[in-house]
């Protein structure tokens, strides 16, 4: 027995000393700039551990005879994300930068023996309610539309809306329905809406007649993207690629114990699941909040005020 505790011991150890060294492939989705900015943080972050591994970045079409069997991955994007897993499923891969529901669909689509963990661009859906509350402390009546993929995260949304004290008002949009008849009676019982992120078609058409709609009835929106608070909801609560490629550079720090932590570092093998991202980014639209008779804090009164709201959810 004292042996075969030695042997273990000695395994680990190795493992452990090794892992620097094998390199991390880092595969890219396409050549637009928000994969980029994703990369470039990603390796600098990297670059910063202890132990730090060799990144190397193939292209999709040399990745197949370049990976190693058993190798590290990490794909950012929809379309790396699928690659790696439909190329080499006995890789550990980790996804940067996809929604929630497409991961998981491409995770029960393509499993494999591999590890497998991501940073999924979704917000918890207390980020924006908390966002809610601070720039509109008095609203009472909080409204939603959920779409066929979103309609999922309903009740996740309903409790948190239960918990800060108001009310959720809100409907489903389906494909054939006229959003106008739907968000039209929606808008004009809330005091402010949260646009819940669904498929990029439902987004882009639930958008367009939200923002008219809140315009007209002086309702407050909270977006998920820095393109709707410019596009004229009043805020914003989302992660920038330079989120991600943070919170992506640090998670696989973790998860391949670059810090040197020995034993210690094996503790992260529970994090090889699907994480929201632990860094977010504030947009706000003051000529919006102008019209809305809307005083907003300063950029970073902004960032501490509302981080005390979203823990006071906690």
């Amino acid at each position: 027995m004292r042996r075969l505790c030695l042997a273990l011991v000695l395994s680990i150890a190795t493992a452990l000393t090794s892992a620097a060294d094998v390199p991390v492939y880092l595969l890219l989705s396409g050549e637009r700039t928000y994969y980029q900015e994703v990369s470039a943080v990603f390796q600098k972050v990297l670059a910063q551990q202890s132990r730090a591994p060799l990144v190397l970045t193939p292209g999709l079409e040399q990745a197949p005879t370049l990976v190693l069997p058993g190798s590290t991955v990490v794909a950012v994007g929809s379309k790396a994300s699928e690659f790696a897993l439909s190329h080499f499923p006995d890789a550990d891969i980790l996804s940067l930068l996809m929604p929630v529901a497409a991961w998981e669909e491409l995770l029960t689509r393509l499993p494999g023996p591999g590890r497998r963990a991501a940073v999924v661009i979704d917000q918890p859906l207390e980020r924006p309610l908390a966002l809610a509350k601070l720039l509109v402390p008095e609203a009472q009546r909080v409204g939603a539309v959920f779409g066929p993929v979103s309609v999922a995260s309903k009740p996740q949304l309903l409790r948190a809306v239960e918990r800060s004290g108001m009310e959720l008002i809100h409907a489903n949009l389906d494909g054939d329905d006229n959003p106008i008849g739907v968000l039209s009676p929606l808008v004009q019982k809330t005091d402010v809406f949260l646009a819940v992120a669904d498929r990029a078609v439902f987004n882009k058409s639930v958008a367009k007649w939200l923002l008219y709609l809140s315009f007209r009835q002086k309702v407050a929106i909270i977006g998920f993207s820095r393109s709707y608070a410019k596009a004229g909801a009043l805020a914003a609560v989302y992660s920038s690629p330079e989120n991600i490629g943070r919170h992506g550079a640090e998670l696989l720090a973790s998860l391949l114990d670059l810090k040197g932590e020995g034993l210690k570092g094996l503790k992260g093998i529970r994090a090889w699941r699907t994480h929201y991202p632990q860094y977010y980014t504030l947009e706000v639209n003051r000529e919006v909040a102008a019209a809305l008779n809307i005083t907003l804090p300063g950029p970073q009164a902004l960032y501490r005020e509302y981080q005390a709201v979203l823990e006071s959810y906690q």
